[in-house]
């Protein structure tokens, strides 16, 4: 029996050294960073912007894949189930964060995964395509309650984050039926409006904002804490008219278990790309809410808006009963 544990205590210490080792010498070749969403969204275009300035810290490539599917369970779950070893991360979105843990048997938890950072929350609104009937919120809710199952809503997949903005509005109006549009994320959702195949959407100011700039997309409401450029032509707040918001939070992760000195090594590279002026410039044009979160902070962060979230996925009857 001594002997065994003798032996156990000797796998255990090397495993901890080649552990430390791997540690130092980390990053010995390229990272790779899975997106699950499709390319031009919030999510993707701010995972480049900051896997260019990683790079310089880093010293080794840092490159982007996007693997779409299941509103960002595709993805997500490939580096769930990767080698904790620091080479393959994701940058993930509120939906797989916040909301699909508990109205999809996804087969992993999400809060599992190893947080390393956050650099933005979305900003979100409601649009209509600009030569729409619709110019006010007001406008789309009486045609929709006129006309049921006749809107079609684009959202980004299975149940998430535009879908729990939608349906708070439909409560807060005594009911709304209308039909969902899957898509692969923001930036198809924005195509899918302006191609007239979906009526409207609730999504992120990266793939809006040079559509709302030309003039081919309508905001009619805000349904994120808030968002400035929009509250300044007039566009209304759904707190303020319906008592709701949406929050999107984002951030890098990597597997369970992933080391902490690969973990720290990774945050310390992060919070480097928002410091920089010129990385915080390009972030800053995509035009969510800039901001840097530690590992830790966004961790909590997520757990704090899962709980509210789930709270209000039982009150519209989406939990998953287990």
């Amino acid at each position: 029996m001594i002997s065994k544990l003798v032996v156990f205590a000797g796998v255990a210490a090397s495993l901890v050294l080649s552990g430390e080792a791997q540690a130092q010498s980390y990053p010995a070749r390229p990272i790779r960073i899975i997106v699950g969403y499709g390319a031009g969204g919030s999510t993707d275009l701010a995972t480049r912007i900051v896997a260019t300035h990683m790079e310089k810290t880093l010293k080794q490539p840092v490159t982007v894949e996007n693997r779409t599917g299941g509103n960002g369970a595709v993805g997500t779950g490939a580096v769930y189930n990767s080698a904790p070893d620091g080479y393959t991360l994701t940058m993930t979105s509120g939906s797989i964060l916040t909301v699909l843990p508990w109205t999809t048997e996804l087969g992993f938890d999400p809060l599992k995964l190893t947080f390393i950072g956050s650099v933005l929350e979305s900003m979100y609104a409601q649009f209509v395509k600009a030569d729409s009937p619709w110019k006010t919120i007001d406008d789309l809710v009486k045609y929709t309650k006129e006309n049921p199952n006749k809107i079609v809503y684009a959202n980004s997949g299975a149940f998430g984050l535009p879908d729990i903005g939608m349906a708070q509005l439909a409560k807060a109006v005594g009911g709304l039926q209308y039909r969902t549009m899957p898509t692969t994320g923001g930036a198809e959702q924005v195509l899918k409006l302006l191609s007239g195949d979906a009526h409207t959407q609730q999504n992120s100011a990266t793939p809006t904002l040079q559509h709302i700039k030309s003039g081919a997309i309508r905001p009619l409401l805000i349904v994120s804490k808030s968002w400035p450029e929009l509250e300044a032509m007039g566009v209304p707040l759904s707190s303020k008219m319906y008592g709701f918001t949406v929050r999107n939070l984002s951030s890098l992760a990597g597997p369970p278990g992933l080391p902490e000195p690969i973990r720290q090594t990774l945050e310390d590279a992060l919070r480097a790309a928002v410091a920089d002026p010129e990385t915080r410039a390009k972030l800053d044009n995509i035009g969510e809410f800039i901001e840097f979160k530690t590992g830790k902070e966004i961790l909590a962060a997520a757990q704090e808006v899962q709980a509210e979230q789930k709270v209000i996925g039982e009150q519209l009857g989406k939990v998953l009963k287990k």
